[in-house]
């Protein structure tokens, strides 16, 4: 008598039924090309820096970031998540209470310590460092794919390609002008060409009278920037309403009181897709 192998057949159907329901890794890389893995799209996570805290509620998973930086402080619901440091030091005794599924971190900042301490415990860790203003778009489809949002993703990424396109486009035919930026309203620091302010400054069809310097922020002097002889300056300032002393001393100079422009360094200075609004109203200052 023959008898068909039902039980093989059931087994060999359960495991491909489990196989195809069970979630694949997600694996990619940061943006120091260190690999990053979670078994599945993350679902509880912290944000150490306010421009991923910002791109993380441009992917639509703000809800899901369970702590954050200080001076996360946009979109609005970003004031409600629970602070646990800032860009020098991460508290590792609150991350590990907090049981994130992943850490996006921002390389530059200080935390490097307690980031190695996390490394070693298992914790799955990205880390940013967006050398171009399109490395943003890179940023933010790597950043999706780990909280499960490849689409949305990949339509930020060719949102923001088309953005700077057109900024590009708009402002091809406009007056070349001098500028120097001044990312602090209290010192006479600057960027150079590598910066991403200086790549915006480029956008924008404009010259940065600092553009060869080698350090990506100098310290510069006073007689070197008259020296330069900038048609604009521009100052990044949070409070526009205020007179900083550096305000009063260029306004003091003869011609230098109209070449001041000031610009919210919450627009330009955060790496996130609001640097794009930033961008807009550099250009619009230095070519009004």
């Amino acid at each position: 008598m023959n008898s068909s192998p039902v039980f093989p057949v059931c087994v060999f159907l359960l495991f491909a039924l489990f196989a195809a329901k069970a979630p694949a890794e997600i694996t990619v890389q940061d943006d120091l090309q260190n690999t990053v893995r979670v078994a599945a799209p993350a679902n509880r996570i912290i944000s150490l820096a306010p421009h991923l805290t910002e791109l993380l509620f441009s992917l639509e998973v703000g809800k899901q970031i369970v702590g954050t930086s200080r001076y996360s402080d946009y979109p609005p619901g970003a004031v409600d998540i629970p602070v646990i440091g800032d860009a020098l030091s991460v508290n590792v005794e609150t991350v590990v209470d907090l049981q994130p599924d992943i850490i996006f971190a921002w390389s530059t900042g200080g935390a490097n310590r307690a980031l190695i301490s996390l490394r070693k415990l298992g914790y799955a860790i990205y880390l940013n460092e967006a050398k171009t203003i399109g490395g943003i778009g890179r940023t933010i489809v790597a950043m999706a794919e780990l909280v499960g949002k490849r689409e949305r993703g990949l339509q930020l990424q060719q949102q923001l390609e088309n953005r700077i396109a057109r900024l590009q486009k708009v402002n091809a035919g406009l007056t070349s002008l001098r500028v120097f930026f001044q990312i602090s309203d209290q010192h006479l620091y600057t960027v150079n060409k590598h910066h991403l302010i200086g790549q915006a400054i480029d956008i924008c069809n404009a010259v940065n009278v600092f553009a060869e310097e080698t350090i990506t922020v100098p310290l510069v002097s006073k007689e070197s920037i008259v020296v330069t002889d900038p048609d604009v300056i521009v100052i990044s300032k949070p409070n526009v309403g205020s007179i900083s002393p550096w305000e009063k001393r260029w306004s003091s100079y003869a011609g230098f009181g109209e070449k001041l422009r000031w610009i919210d360094p919450g627009l330009i200075s955060r790496p996130s897709l609001r640097m794009l609004d930033g961008i807009e109203q550099l250009c619009e200052l230095i070519h009004r």
